[in-house]
Formats: structure tokens, C-alpha cells, sequence
């Protein structure tokens, strides 16, 4: 009797062991996302007379994210933010076809800027995870002169 007891304990602190290092009682993870301008800095197109870029949004943390708003704040050669611009979900689509990025994917599109010559852009990404985690990135934009 005492060596099946001893059995059945052993069968218990093992799979008590198995579920802590497999990680069932932790928390879930939260989405990462990274923002990625391609060139950057953003040379001037003199034949098309414009700034030509791609945006590259990642997840890379395995986790899925719904985007919300992406706001982009414009900042003028002496440093002074002269423009903010709020894209929302619908807006997002329009851009890069859509607002949900899947874990470890990408959405990206190319850019082109006509407007008075800015020194750079701050872009902020504002989502939710699948886990229904608030989620938030940024990053820069610089452009070199005309």
C-alpha cells in the first residue's frame, strides 16, 4: 500500500511540474509591433517631385493586433510640429488593405509625400491584441532636403 501511495504522489508532483514549465499558468503574451520606413532618410525625387517610402508594419512577439488609429505628426526644419494627421480604422484599410496584422506577418505600403518640405514625421500606432492588450508604436520619418 505505501509503495503505490508513494507512486501516486510521484504521478501528481510530475504532472504538477509539467504544467508550471510549460507555461499554462502564465500570463499571455502581448503584441509587438515594429515600424519600419524604408529608405530612411527619405530622399527627394526631383522628377516626380516628391519623397517616395515604404511603411512596413511587424508583429513580432506572436501575437496577432487589430490598429486603431495611426496619427502622424509632422515637425518643420526648426523642429516645431506644424501638422498632426489622424488616420483611423477605415483610413487604414485604404492604406495597407488592412488594419489587422496576424502574429509574426507584416502589412506594409508605399508612401509618396507632395507637401511643403518637412524635416520628419512621428508616426504613432495605437491597437489592441488578440489577448486584448492596448498596443502602441512609434517611428520616425526623416527627409533629406530638396
Amino acid at each position: 500500500m505505501k509503495k503505490q501511495k508513494k507512486i501516486w504522489i510521484s504521478l501528481l508532483l510530475s504532472i504538477i511540474l509539467i504544467v508550471v514549465l510549460s507555461g499554462c499558468s502564465g500570463l499571455p503574451k502581448t503584441a509587438k509591433i515594429n515600424i519600419t520606413i524604408s529608405p530612411n532618410p527619405v530622399p527627394y525625387n526631383s522628377v516626380s517631385e516628391n519623397w517616395i517610402f515604404d511603411v512596413i508594419l511587424s508583429e513580432s512577439n506572436g501575437v496577432g493586433v487589430t490598429l486603431i488609429s495611426l496619427r502622424i505628426d509632422s515637425y518643420d526644419q526648426a523642429e516645431e510640429l506644424v501638422n498632426t494627421q489622424i488616420l483611423y480604422e477605415e483610413d487604414i484599410i485604404d492604406w495597407f488593405e488592412s488594419n489587422y496584422i496576424p502574429a509574426f506577418s507584416t502589412l506594409s505600403d508605399w508612401i509618396w509625400y507632395t507637401g511643403a518640405e518637412i524635416k520628419y514625421d512621428i508616426l504613432t500606432v495605437v491597437g489592441v491584441d488578440d489577448n486584448g492588450n492596448p498596443i502602441e508604436a512609434t517611428g520616425r520619418i526623416d527627409y533629406l532636403p530638396k
